[in-house]
């Protein structure tokens, strides 16, 4: 009885929808974080673009759709940076900021939905 209460309970779930809901917003949450990292006004350290006019940081964007996000710009600077030209060396910040928070991201959509079963 109590394990067909369980089955019944956890069938109500969407588990699908669960996880992208979590994972949209974790893409967000990046693009904020790659947003906040281009606001730097020149003269500081370069390790990411500097903040000049805030269109760059404007063109970040997040979509999340079935298990897949993606983070980026419509840009086309954002490329330049991130990979470099002849005259200026790299300055990355896609690559480097979803490798830092990747594990993390993982992490939290997982126990997104471990608290959801939990829960049911």
């Amino acid at each position: 009885m109590i394990l067909s209460n369980l089955i019944s309970r956890l069938a109500l779930l969407d588990l699908d929808q669960i996880g992208q809901a979590e994972l949209a917003g974790q893409g967000q949450q990046l693009g904020d974080q790659i947003r906040s990292s281009l606001s730097a006004p020149p003269g500081g350290p370069h390790d990411h673009p500097w903040l000049q006019s805030g269109a760059l940081r404007d063109s970040i964007g997040a979509e999340a759709e079935g298990d897949t996000a993606v983070v980026g710009s419509t840009s086309p600077i954002a490329l330049l940076q991130e990979h470099g030209t002849v005259t200026m060396p790299p300055r990355p910040t896609f690559g480097p900021l979803a490798a830092e928070h990747g594990e993390a991201i993982a992490q939290t959509i997982a126990h997104a939905l471990a608290t959801a079963i939990r829960n049911a």
